[in-house]
């Protein structure tokens, strides 16, 4: 959900729209995961000029604020 290329840029308001409707184990789960990648990401530097990186991290943290 995170790639460009996965989930193109015009479809992911709708998945922010769903993922808001998540709740229990599904929320947490997906909380978690984001979570995880966002250290990966953060430990490989993804504030470097690489625009498909830093339109993943600006998703995950998107998703990251839409489910904290």
């Amino acid at each position: 959900m995170y790639d460009g290329d996965q989930v193109p840029e015009e479809h992911f308001p709708a998945l922010l729209a769903y993922l808001e409707g998540l709740r229990g184990r599904a929320r947490e789960l997906t909380l978690q995961k984001a979570e995880a990648l966002m250290r990966e990401l953060d430990q490989a530097g993804a504030d470097t000029q690489d625009p498909p990186l830093r339109a993943k991290t600006q998703r995950v943290r998107q998703v990251l604020q839409l489910l904290s």
